[in-house]
């Protein structure tokens, strides 16, 4: 039997037919012969290419891509993942999980990111759930159950970006005098080091070495949907060590002192309970009312610490791979994008640190012509 046929039928219609990869055939009819042609040429090019899909593929539902999306996820750190599952669960598969993959347009896209912002929802959040989105149509692609995603050419909400808040230097010791004696620490630690409250919760005694005034970011201790979870930094750059103001490291090292437990694996800062601090119960009974009492703005999350860090470091003139070093960035890229509101003013302050050496040449030029005249 041939791999390929047209036949006209009964009805005088054209039916073009062909074998897949599956030996099953496929076949559609149309008016004219040049169209059934056209047709059973441009599958033929895809099975050549390897760029066929089943259209019976697409019959899948989102939701069933979206749970094997997830599920090769699993190399993501707790948080990640969580928070992942949340949008998806909240914002995508309301839309979409129930349609089969290989029927949802770029169309029914627009109107679903319509939706959303017509809902309220911030940009920076539609993004997110367009970017899981977009990724549960990739493995789609990747799996053969569609030929291309329809996650394109869709006009997004621009993120309008907000410079970060940062403390000033009274700031951060106002609010270290008014919070909870126990984390005053965690405050000047955060501050001054750089640190994520994830990090800060995840130190414990060994990881502090009170001679040379540092502390090794080796883990972290993040609350993922009410259960604590123990784990490695946010990314291999992430585990680091940074160096303490030795006037940090002092109050640091008098902090260890109080602390009921003081073994190598116990916890620099503890819940009052025991174990690490959990983030979301801790910034609700000790961070927010610490900020009302220091007259701090009371909606200040706790990475305003760390920006304040970038701040004071930029400030006084720390070159961008500093910064991205004690921070754990992988890429100075990443503290130029987010801080770089930070640095104006920089390029006025370089243009006179210039005009100071070139006018410093000047004298000394002048001063030698001087001397050579009296010697004459």
């Amino acid at each position: 039997m041939s791999r390929t046929s047209i036949d006209r039928r009964s009805n005088g219609r054209y039916r073009a037919r062909y074998q897949g990869p599956d030996r099953r055939w496929r076949s559609r009819t149309f008016e004219r012969r040049i169209d059934a042609q056209r047709w059973l040429s441009n599958e033929l090019v895809k099975l050549d290419r390897g760029e066929w899909v089943d259209p019976r593929a697409g019959q899948v539902l989102f939701e069933s891509v979206a749970e094997s999306w997830m599920a090769g996820r699993a190399a993501l750190r707790a948080t990640t993942r969580a928070r992942d599952q949340s949008y998806l669960n909240s914002l995508v598969l309301p839309h979409l999980g129930d349609k089969p993959v290989g029927s949802v347009q770029p169309s029914d896209l627009e109107t679903w990111v319509a939706d959303l912002a017509n809902n309220g929802k911030a940009p920076a959040t539609i993004q997110k759930a367009w970017q899981i989105a977009s990724g549960v149509f990739r493995l789609a692609v990747r799996d053969r159950l569609i030929a291309l995603s329809p996650a394109r050419d869709v006009q997004l909400p621009k993120i309008q970006p907000n410079e970060p808040t940062a403390f000033t230097v009274d700031e951060v010791m106002r609010l270290a005098d008014t919070i909870d004696p126990r984390y005053r620490a965690l405050v000047l630690v955060g501050a001054f080091g750089g640190l994520r409250i994830g990090e800060l919760a995840g130190l414990q005694h060994g990881d502090f070495d009170p001679q040379r005034s540092l502390v090794h970011v080796r883990r972290t201790a993040s609350d993922v949907q009410g259960q604590l979870v123990v784990g490695p930094p946010k990314t291999t750059k992430s585990i680091r060590t940074v160096v303490l103001p030795h006037s940090i490291g002092n109050q640091l090292a008098e902090h260890t002192t109080q602390l009921d437990e003081s073994g190598p694996e116990a916890w620099l800062f503890p819940a009052p309970e025991g174990g690490p601090i959990r983030r979301t119960n801790w910034i609700r009974r000790v961070w927010k009312p610490a900020l009302q009492a220091a007259g701090l703005d009371p909606d200040l999350g706790t990475h305003t610490l760390r920006r304040s860090q970038v701040a004071l470091l930029i400030a006084q003139g720390e070159h961008p791979k500093v910064i991205a070093d004690r921070l754990g960035h992988t890429s100075v890229k990443t503290v130029l994008d987010v801080y770089g509101h930070l640095y104006q003013g920089a390029d006025q302050a370089a243009a006179e640190r210039l005009d100071a050496q070139i006018g410093a040449r000047h004298r000394q030029t002048r001063a030698k012509d001087r001397g050579h005249e009296l010697g004459r």
